[in-house]
């Protein structure tokens, strides 16, 4: 007889039970004893098919019979001890057999329970009843204590989680209440860059990361403190003091050099920082929330003083948090209300005086503060996660202006734009950049994409699916890559060797000084022979006077950008220089002359 499985509708939130026995007549027994009691009655004839429905049912109960060929009762009640999954699962070992040696062997391998055939009715379903009683409630405070854990513990760290913390920092705050000597410090702090590991290496990595540095800080702190992780990468440290000055500079130290040691993960070895934000007990709020607030108000501030640092609250933060907040909101709805603008200042060729490009420049025309320049939002856009909607209007954009130029007849230039890190991790950054150049109807060698060094040094060295990939096949579409503010990071010769790169920027703050400091015209000279010897164009940003025009020149720099050509300028009166060029082609050609 093959195994059978007893079930309709209404059975569906019935205890289920696995009636294990390899004969036929105990199985029909069982059957028509039970089924009336309105179980879920699944069936199996032999040791190994009742380890794979025990896996597959989860039953409330098993009724298995001792006495089975190849695989005896005994030995599947021991695989199933040894299963973590079914460990707790209710076993009523069934047997002829009414010897007291039989009963404690099955004691031994994990039985809960003895009954004897043939089966009384009364007592069967007596049994069965109890055990499946019993075993419900059991899964009831499982779950309970389950979802009470789930409440008040982070479950990828088992750290406290915000519920837990606030609780506990509230019960901290009653104490110190009482006891008028003693402060509460608060420390809140989150891994600087720990999304571009998360990004660079994967989730998991990025998991364990958070898991190590969880460990790390536990072992640090005092036992009595409380280490909680709020999500993410943001984590909490709070403890009672007597002695809060003292005490909090220690702890801080400690902390930075815990958390910056190296951690070796999947054979990488990764070095991470920390910014720590401070708020005491009862300087900074009598409230568990307004600590807390005030804790991360000074992580965030100490983030913008250079990171891998620590900063105490002030009451001038709150002012600054506030205007942040402003700040967010408005930035929001800036391409909703066409608030933004692109400006555009010329590239010259320094040998002929022509206008070889434009890049373009993002600004955003303020209802109430007028223009404002990037350094002035684009790294709250950044953080907000609007750099990628932001970055495809400008792009679009930009394409959409240089194509209108040559339809009005000027001369065919390239417009750079600027690419931010987050753009480049977009999984559809090449189909969106197809998308932008047909329908403006740009041709790619056009279009130039502005990177920063950084950008390359986070490359995961992966020539299939990292950013090597991505720069080959713009390149291949024809879309020029230029690398920005060259000199300023770590000017890796091996990395500009290894990506295809068209152009190198050189740092407006070496150019600001080439005729009246050495260093700077020593660096400079190297970085545009070191770009010719790789075969890339050089391009100097912030040329100013035309003794600087003559010095770039003289080192055979072939294209400059900076206030002595022009400011950034809007569309309109771009056109306008455009114009220009239609009737003088080389309209700068006596600001590259040889200073008088």
């Amino acid at each position: 007889m093959s195994s059978t499985t007893l079930t309709n509708p209404s059975e569906r939130d019935k205890s289920t039970i696995l009636i294990v026995d390899d004969e036929i007549v105990s199985r029909y027994t069982v059957k028509v004893l039970l089924e009336s009691e309105g179980y879920h009655l699944v069936f199996a004839e032999s040791g190994a098919e009742a380890l794979e429905k025990a896996q597959t049912e989860m039953p409330d109960v098993m009724l298995l019979d001792v006495m089975m060929p190849e695989m005896d009762g005994f030995q599947v009640c021991q695989h199933l001890r040894a299963n973590p999954r079914l460990a707790e699962l209710p076993i009523v070992m069934v047997t002829a057999l009414d010897d007291r040696e039989s009963r404690l062997k099955g004691l031994e391998v994990g039985a809960d329970d003895f009954m004897s055939k043939p089966f009384d009715k009364a007592e069967l379903r007596a049994r069965i009843r109890t055990i499946t009683r019993l075993n419900r409630y059991r899964r009831l405070v499982e779950t309970e204590e389950q979802l009470a854990y789930l409440a008040n513990y982070d479950v990828l760290t088992s750290l406290p989680n915000r519920n837990l913390l606030l609780e506990r920092l509230r019960q901290m705050i009653r104490r110190a209440h009482h006891n008028q000597q003693q402060s509460i410090i608060v420390l809140a702090f989150d891994l600087d860059g720990f999304q571009i590991v998360n990004d660079s290496f994967g989730s998991a990595l990025g998991d364990k990361l958070l898991c190590e540095i969880a460990h790390r800080v536990t072992q640090l702190v005092p036992p009595e403190a409380t280490v909680a992780r709020l999500g993410g990468d943001e984590f909490v440290v709070i403890a009672e003091s007597d002695r809060p000055v003292k005490d909090v500079g220690e702890l801080t130290q400690q902390l930075l050099e815990r958390i910056s040691q190296p951690i070796n993960l999947n054979q990488h070895e990764i070095v991470i920082t920390a910014s720590i934000g401070i708020s005491v007990y009862p300087d900074d709020g009598k409230e568990a929330l307004t600590l807390l607030n005030n804790a991360d108000t000074a992580m965030s501030r100490a983030k913008t003083q250079g990171k891998n640092t620590y900063q105490f609250f002030t009451n001038e933060m709150n002012v600054v948090s506030f205007e942040r907040l402003i700040l967010e909101n408005q930035l929001r709805k800036v391409l909703f209300q066409e608030e933004m603008r692109l400006y555009y200042q010329p590239q010259v060729d320094l040998h002929t005086g022509e206008i070889i490009g434009v890049e373009a420049l993002l600004r955003w025309q303020h209802p109430e503060l007028g223009l404002r320049t990037p350094d002035k939002f684009v790294s709250v856009l950044e953080e907000m996660g609007l750099i990628i909607q932001v970055g495809e209007w400008v792009l679009r954009t930009a394409c959409e202006q240089n194509f209108a130029w040559q339809q009005a007849g000027f001369k065919p230039i390239r417009v750079s734009v600027n690419m931010s890190g987050r753009q480049f991790q977009q999984a559809d950054l090449l189909a969106s950049i197809e998308n932008i150049l047909l329908a403006s109807q740009l041709e790619p060698q056009y279009l130039e994409l502005e990177l920063t060094e950084s950008m390359l040094m986070a490359d995961d060295q992966d020539k299939k699916h990292g950013s090597f990939a991505t720069f080959s096949r713009l390149q291949k579409m024809g879309v020029k890559i230029a690398v920005d503010d060259f000199g300023t990071g770590y000017s890796s010769l091996s990395y500009l060797k290894r990506f295809p790169v068209d152009t190198l920027k050189v740092d407006r703050s070496f150019v600001k000084d080439v005729c009246t400091d050495s260093d700077d015209a020593a660096i400079t000279d190297a970085i545009i022979a070191m770009a010719h010897s790789l075969q890339l164009d050089v391009v100097a940003e912030g040329v100013e006077t035309k003794a600087q025009s003559h010095f770039l020149q003289a080192k055979g720099c072939e294209y400059a950008q900076g206030y002595l050509f022009s400011p950034p300028i809007d569309a309109d009166k771009m056109t306008d220089m455009l114009r220009q060029t239609k009737t003088n082609p080389n309209v700068f050609e006596q600001l590259i002359l040889f200073a008088q």
